[in-house]
C-alpha cells in the first residue's frame, strides 16, 4: 500500500513538473522580445565581408542624404525630419514584431497551453472548459495540408494573381509575377468551432470556426523586375462553412461554402529588394491591395463553393441568396478629436469609411472642422443578416504625408437594424477621447412581387437609390469564335447593369467555357435599366459576342426569374450561345427581418444588445397580471430587482416581476389562491409610477438605482454596456434640482482610456440615457474585472463633491453570453 501510494505521488510529481516546464515554456514563448536576439551580439554579422557590404549599403543612402543635404545648404530642419521618420519607423517595426510573436505563439499552441500559462491571473473559481472539442480538426488539416497547398497554389495563380496585378497598375507598379508559393508545413489553426441548430433551414449545415493562420510559408514574386518575397504571413478571422443541400446520398451534402463573415486580419512582413515598402505609408500599398484580393476571394458576399454531387445542380450551390440590403446614411459627427493644431487653434479633416464584408464605402472629406456633415447615402447586399456587421472608421485626411490618422470607429449589428426594419442613432466611437456620429440605417426586405415595386420605386429613385436587386448567374457558353486563328480564346464575360460593371474570370484556350458564376447588383428603376452581357477574349481584348435584356421583360415572368436560359450572342458565331440565370427581386423598405427571436442562435456573435427599455404604464386598458411567487431578494450591491425588459411585440399578458414596481399596491389586494387577474388602470406619469414603487418595496437605505443592459460579445472580444436610466437620485426635493451624467471605469484600469460617460441630462432626478459603449476585453479576463458605476452632478450643488452615488458591478457573477438586462442599487456618497 505504502509502495503504491508513493509509486501515485511520484507520478504527480512528474506529471506537475511536465505541465509546469511547458507552461513555463510558452511564457518564454509570448515574451516580446526574443532572448535569442538578445543574446546575439551587435557585430556577430560583421564578422565576413558579405554582412559588412550589406550594412554599409543599407545605410548608404541616409548618408548620402545627409551629406548632400549639408552640401546644398539645406536647413538643419530637414535632418531632424529625416532623424524623426527613422525613429518612428523602428519604433513601428518593433511593435508589429510584438505583435506577430505574440499571434505566432497563439497558433503554434494549444489552447489549454495559452490560458493554463496565464492560470495565475484568474479567479480561483474559474473552471476550465473542453479544450479538445476542435483538436480532431487540427490533426486532419496537419494531415492534409500538403495537399491544401498544392489547391491554394493553384487558387491564387489563377484568382488572386491577376487580380493583384491589376489593382498594382492603378499604382504604377506593373508586372506583377508569382515566382515561388509554398505554405510550408504548419496549417493553420482552428481556436473554436460552432454548429448552429436553430434558425437554420433543415436542408443546410451551418458551422462557423475562429481559425489562425502563423504558419512558416514562404511567398516570393517580382514586380517591375524587382524580385521580393512575403514571410511571417499572419491571418485570423471567423470563418462559415455552409454544406447544402442534404441529400440522400454519399456525401450526405451536395455542395459546399466557404468564407469569410467579415474581413480577417492579415499581417506580414515584406523581404528582398521591396523591402523599401516594408514602412509606414508606402507599406500600405501592397498591404491594402493583398487585403482587396482576400476580400474579393473569401469575403461576403464571395464565396469559394464546390459541388460533390452530381445529383445536385451548381445553382443550388453557388448561386446566392442575400437576406436583405442595408441603406446606411451618415448624417453627421461631433465632438471629434482636434489632430490639426495650429497656434493653439484645434482642427481635422474628416472622412468615413463604411465597411460590410468585402463591400466599401467613402465619404467625401469636409476640411478645418471636428463637426462635419456628410449626409452620405451606401447600399450593402447582405447575405447573413444574422451574423453580418457594418464597420465604420472615421480618419483625418493627411494631404501632406498620406497617413491619415484614426478619429474612432464603430460597429453596428445589422442584426439589430433587421429586427425593426430602421433606426437613426447617435453611436460612441471607440479608441478615442471623445466623438459621436449620427447614422440614420434602413434593412431592406427582397421580395418577388413587382406590385411593390410600384408602392416603394418613388421614394428612392429620386435620390437616386436603388429599388430592386438583379442576380445573375453565368453558367456556360457554347460555340464561341476564335479571336485568332491560330489558338482558342480565353473567354470572360463583362455583366453591366446601370452604371456598375462586373467580371468572370478568364477560362484558357476553350470555345465552350464553364464559368459558374453568380453576380449581384443593385438596380436604380428596373422599368428603365437594361443589362448587358459581353463576351471577351483576354488575349486580344476583342469581343466574342453580346446580348442586351430589358429588366422590365422580368417583371411579368413567375417570380421574376429567368432560369438556365440560352441566350443567342450577337456579333458572334451562328451557334454561339451563352447561359445565365437572371433573378430580380425588389426591395422593401422597413420590413423587420423574419424569424423569431426566442429562439435565435447568434450565441457569441450578437454584438448590441437590446437598448428598448421597460415599456411605460398602460392608460386606459385591461393588462392581465399574473403573480410572482418568488419576489426578487437583494444581494449585497449587484441586486436584480427587475427581469429583463420585455419586447415590443411582447403579449399583453406579462409576468409581475416585470411590472410589479409600477403596481406594488395592487400586490396587497391579491388573492393569493389567485392565478390571474384583471386590472383596468386610468393614465399614470412617470414620476407617481417611480414613487409608487419607491414606497412599495427598495430595499432599505438604498436611495438610487441605475438601469443597465450588459453584454459580452466573444466574436469581437467586446464588452457592450447600455445605460438605459437611473431613478430617484437625491436633489428631487431642491428647488433647482440636478444635471446629472453616468461615468464608467472597467477597474483596475481607471486611466482615460477606460472611463466613458454619458451626456447630461438636466434638471432632472429620473435621467434617461439609453446610451451605448463598449470596452476591449479578452474573454480569459472578463471574470475578474469590475464595472464602476458612478452618477456625477454637473451643477456641482453638493458641498463635498458632485458626485451623487455610485455602485460596482462584478462581471464574473453574471452569464454574459446573452443580453442581461437589470436595475443596479446605487449606494449614495459620503
Amino acid at each position: 500500500m505504502t509502495d503504491t501510494k508513493s509509486t501515485d505521488d511520484v507520478t504527480i510529481s512528474r506529471e506537475m513538473s511536465s505541465s509546469s516546464s511547458k507552461t513555463s515554456s510558452l511564457e518564454k514563448e509570448i515574451v516580446p522580445v526574443n532572448r535569442s536576439i538578445k543574446k546575439k551580439k551587435p557585430n556577430s554579422v560583421s564578422k565576413s565581408l558579405v554582412g559588412l557590404c550589406k550594412i554599409a549599403a543599407k545605410h548608404l543612402p541616409l548618408v548620402f542624404g545627409v551629406y548632400a543635404m549639408g552640401y546644398f545648404n539645406f536647413s538643419i530642419a530637414w535632418i531632424l525630419g529625416i532623424v524623426g521618420i527613422t525613429a518612428a519607423t523602428d519604433q513601428w517595426r518593433k511593435e508589429r514584431n510584438y505583435r506577430m510573436s505574440t499571434a505566432r505563439a497563439s497558433a503554434i499552441y494549444d489552447d489549454k497551453d495559452v490560458i493554463m500559462a496565464r492560470v495565475s491571473d484568474l479567479p480561483s473559481w474559474v473552471f476550465f472548459p473542453d479544450f479538445d472539442r476542435a483538436e480532431w480538426l487540427n490533426k486532419i488539416l496537419k494531415q492534409v495540408w500538403p495537399n491544401v497547398g498544392h489547391y491554394v497554389r493553384n487558387i491564387i495563380l489563377e484568382s488572386v494573381q491577376p487580380g493583384i496585378r491589376e489593382s498594382l497598375k492603378a499604382y504604377k507598379l506593373g508586372g506583377f509575377k508569382m515566382e515561388k508559393i509554398s505554405l510550408g508545413t504548419m496549417p493553420f489553426r482552428v481556436g473554436g468551432v460552432k454548429v448552429y441548430d436553430k434558425n437554420v433551414s433543415r436542408n443546410e449545415i451551418v458551422m462557423d470556426m475562429d481559425i489562425c493562420y502563423a504558419g512558416d510559408c514562404d511567398i516570393r514574386f517580382s514586380v517591375k523586375g524587382l524580385k521580393g518575397g512575403i514571410k511571417d504571413f499572419q491571418m485570423s478571422g471567423m470563418l462559415r462553412v455552409v454544406m447544402k443541400p442534404l441529400i440522400s446520398q454519399i456525401p450526405l451534402f451536395g455542395g459546399i461554402q466557404i468564407f469569410f463573415l467579415n474581413s480577417p486580419s492579415v499581417d506580414f512582413n515584406l523581404i528582398g529588394v521591396v523591402d523599401v515598402l516594408d514602412m509606414p505609408g508606402l507599406n500600405g500599398i501592397l498591404r491594402r491591395v493583398i487585403i482587396e484580393q482576400i476580400g474579393a476571394f473569401l469575403v461576403l458576399p464571395n464565396k469559394l463553393t464546390f459541388t460533390l454531387s452530381d445529383v445536385v445542380s451548381p445553382i443550388a450551390v453557388k448561386i446566392p441568396e442575400p437576406s436583405g440590403v442595408l441603406r446606411v446614411r451618415v448624417v453627421e459627427a461631433k465632438q471629434l478629436m482636434k489632430m490639426d493644431r495650429v497656434l493653439g487653434i484645434g482642427k481635422s479633416d474628416p472622412y468615413a469609411i463604411v465597411t460590410v464584408g468585402s463591400q466599401e464605402f467613402r465619404t467625401k472629406t469636409i476640411y478645418n472642422t471636428v463637426n462635419p456633415k456628410w449626409d452620405f447615402y451606401c447600399e450593402f447586399v447582405v447575405h447573413e443578416g444574422r451574423s453580418q456587421l457594418c464597420f465604420l472608421r472615421i480618419f483625418d485626411r493627411d494631404e501632406t504625408t498620406g497617413d491619415d490618422d484614426s478619429l474612432g470607429k464603430a460597429t453596428v449589428d445589422i442584426y439589430s437594424i433587421a429586427k425593426v426594419g430602421k433606426k437613426d442613432m447617435w453611436v460612441t466611437l471607440e479608441d478615442v477621447k471623445s466623438g459621436m456620429i449620427h447614422l440614420e440605417l434602413t434593412w431592406f426586405s427582397l421580395m418577388d412581387d413587382p406590385v411593390m415595386l410600384k408602392m416603394h420605386a418613388a421614394e428612392t429613385q429620386s435620390l437616386g437609390l436603388s429599388s430592386a436587386l438583379l442576380i445573375v448567374y453565368v453558367d456556360s457558353a457554347t460555340s464561341l469564335p476564335s479571336a485568332r486563328t491560330s489558338s482558342k480564346p480565353d473567354p470572360y464575360v463583362i455583366v453591366t447593369a446601370g452604371n456598375r460593371s462586373e467580371q468572370t474570370s478568364a477560362r484558357m484556350r476553350t470555345c465552350d467555357p464553364t464559368w459558374e458564376q453568380a453576380l449581384v447588383f443593385l438596380v436604380c428603376n428596373p422599368e428603365s435599366d437594361d443589362l448587358y452581357l459581353k463576351v471577351m477574349d483576354q488575349k486580344t481584348g476583342g469581343e466574342l459576342g453580346m446580348e442586351k435584356i430589358t429588366l422590365v421583360s422580368l417583371l411579368t415572368l413567375p417570380e421574376m426569374e429567368l432560369s438556365h436560359q440560352p441566350l443567342s450572342l450577337k456579333n458572334s458565331g451562328p451557334e454561339s450561345k451563352l447561359i445565365v440565370s437572371i433573378r430580380l427581386k425588389v426591395m422593401v423598405p422597413g420590413q423587420p427581418m423574419e424569424g423569431d427571436d426566442t429562439i435565435l442562435d447568434t450565441g457569441d456573435f450578437a454584438t448590441e444588445p437590446p437598448s428598448t427599455p421597460p415599456p411605460p404604464p398602460p392608460s386606459a386598458e385591461t393588462v392581465k397580471v399574473k403573480p410572482d411567487p418568488k419576489p426578487d431578494v437583494p444581494v449585497g450591491n449587484d441586486t436584480q430587482n427587475s427581469t429583463p425588459a420585455p419586447s415590443a411585440a411582447a403579449s399583453d399578458t406579462v409576468s409581475l416581476s416585470g411590472i410589479s414596481e409600477r403596481t406594488s399596491s395592487l400586490d396587497k389586494s391579491m388573492s393569493s389562491s389567485t392565478n390571474t387577474l384583471s386590472v383596468t388602470k386610468t393614465s399614470l406619469d412617470r414620476e407617481s409610477s417611480i414613487r409608487r414603487r419607491q414606497k412599495g418595496g427598495l430595499p432599505p437605505g438604498v436611495v438610487s438605482q441605475v438601469q443597465l443592459t450588459l453584454r459580452y460579445s466573444s466574436q469581437r472580444q467586446r464588452l457592450i454596456i447600455v445605460v438605459h436610466k437611473v431613478s430617484q437620485l437625491p436633489g428631487g426635493d431642491q428647488p433647482d434640482p440636478p444635471d446629472p451624467y453616468v461615468k464608467l471605469y472597467l477597474l483596475p484600469d481607471r486611466s482615460t482610456n477606460s472611463k466613458r460617460k454619458t451626456d447630461i441630462v438636466k434638471d432632472t432626478v429620473n435621467p434617461v440615457f439609453d446610451e451605448t459603449f463598449e470596452y476591449t476585453v479578452a474573454p480569459i479576463d472578463l471574470p475578474a474585472r469590475e464595472l464602476e458605476v458612478s452618477v456625477i452632478n454637473r451643477k456641482g450643488r453638493f458641498a463635498r463633491s458632485p458626485l451623487m452615488c455610485s455602485c460596482v458591478v462584478i462581471l464574473g457573477h453574471h452569464d454574459l453570453s446573452q443580453a442581461v438586462t437589470q436595475w443596479f442599487d446605487l449606494k449614495p456618497s459620503e
